[in-house]
């Protein structure tokens, strides 16, 4: 007999919520009005939070892109990768000395002015790696670019930011550029993540690249080194800091300071959160009002249902199941929206590398289920303490 009473109660919820969703799409402007709110919020919220978080990690990808080196060393008044401040030669040796160094190689980044035989000027950021280990390189292509690089004065460039020196599309292997009175050749090509500046990266060997530089004391910028097995790097990095007087820091600590001094020196993040902030805004106001009206246009059904013995809990499942459905439709659309935006914008260069991270759909869906839930409970209010006889009257 329970469990006939339990298999009575279940089929009479599942016929509560069919009526509840029959009620739902017998208006389709309102049912369609919930679902492109909650799809056009959740397309703001999960696109502008994922360019945000790809704009934020443009500051970490110099450092993301040398996957060789765990350890960066450099100025103590460095804060993020393009900030380079030069340091003396001998600080290589000094940190090749430190115990538990594996290796140490010199690494130099500057900022630089390419101009091309058709007379094409750009900026590019220039990238001296070190002339026997090529750490420094990109990983895609490796073993193309070291050879490539090999020759006096030869360069490999960032391949999807070509078309910021040759407007024409030309293919740039073979061309020639002219850096500081200086013929460099581009030899290969690569791929680099995006750095914050936008500037093309070009890589040559670092003998190379200082000796095109402007004339200076001092022309390292970093130095790359690798802890010797056994020893965790940010105990080395410690080690270095206290023995040379230089700033060392790990890979993840570095890459992390890039990604801070964005948050902390640009409007970034108050441009996005005000956008973030208002597609929650929308969902809210949209779901909530839309809820409201549909719930008080049907007062007298739910007052009938009432009276024909339907219980405040089954009212309660069918306005949730209600919110849960136009809530998952919408979240479905406004995702999709994003994944699609995304996948076809990594055409555009200024998108390469955007994702709609695991985090940012997990947290949209978090989001708009608890807004569609929230707002569907507040309009049910006034139907649970509703009297049955409004059915009778007028």
């Amino acid at each position: 007999m329970v469990t006939l009473a339990t298999q009575s109660g279940q089929r009479s919820y599942l016929g509560m919520i069919g009526i509840a969703l029959k009620m739902l799409m017998g208006d389709p402007v309102k049912y369609f009005g919930l679902v492109f709110g909650i799809g056009f919020s959740t397309l703001l919220m999960s696109q502008q939070a994922s360019i945000f978080v790809g704009l934020l990690t443009w500051g970490a990808n110099p450092v993301l892109d040398v996957r060789q080196a765990q350890i960066w060393v450099m100025d103590p008044r460095v804060k993020q990768p393009d900030q380079g401040q030069p340091i003396s030669d001998q600080s290589l040796y000094r940190v090749r000395s430190v115990d538990g160094v594996a290796w140490a190689v010199p690494y130099a980044r500057s900022a630089a002015t390419v101009k091309t035989m058709q007379g094409n000027i750009a900026a590019v950021t220039l990238v001296g790696v070190d002339n026997q280990s090529m750490v420094g390189l990109p990983e895609e292509n490796l073993a193309n670019s070291m050879a490539a690089i090999r020759g006096r004065n030869a360069a490999i460039l960032d391949g999807n930011t070509t078309h910021l020196i040759w407007a024409d599309g030309r293919d740039p292997i073979g061309e020639a550029v002219e850096i500081n009175d200086n013929r460099v050749v581009v030899t290969g090509l690569t791929s680099s993540l995006t750095n914050f500046s936008g500037l093309p990266t070009l890589y040559m060997k670092y003998s190379d690249a200082i000796a095109i530089t402007p004339p200076e004391r001092n022309k390292l910028s970093f130095v790359l080194v690798e802890a010797k097995p056994g020893i965790e790097p940010e105990a080395l990095a410690k080690r270095i800091t206290e023995v040379t007087g230089l700033k060392a820091l790990t890979r993840q600590q570095f890459a992390a300071a890039g990604t801070q001094f964005i948050i902390e020196n640009t409007g970034i993040p108050i441009s996005f959160g005000a956008a973030i902030g208002l597609g929650i805004l929308v969902a809210v106001v949209i779901t909530a009002l839309t809820l409201a009206m549909f719930v008080a246009e049907n007062l007298k059904n739910f007052g009938a249902l009432k009276a024909i013995g339907v219980t405040n809990r089954q009212i309660l499942v069918m306005v949730l199941s209600q919110a849960l459905l136009v809530g998952f439709i919408g979240y479905g659309i406004g995702i999709g929206g994003t994944a699609a935006f995304l996948y076809f914008g990594q055409a555009d260069p200024s998108l390469r590398g955007f994702k709609a991270l695991g985090e940012i759909v997990g947290g949209s869906a978090l989001l708009v289920m608890v807004i569609v839930l929230g707002s569907a409970y507040v309009s049910v209010r006034k139907v649970l303490k509703l009297d049955p006889a409004i059915v009778f009257r007028g």
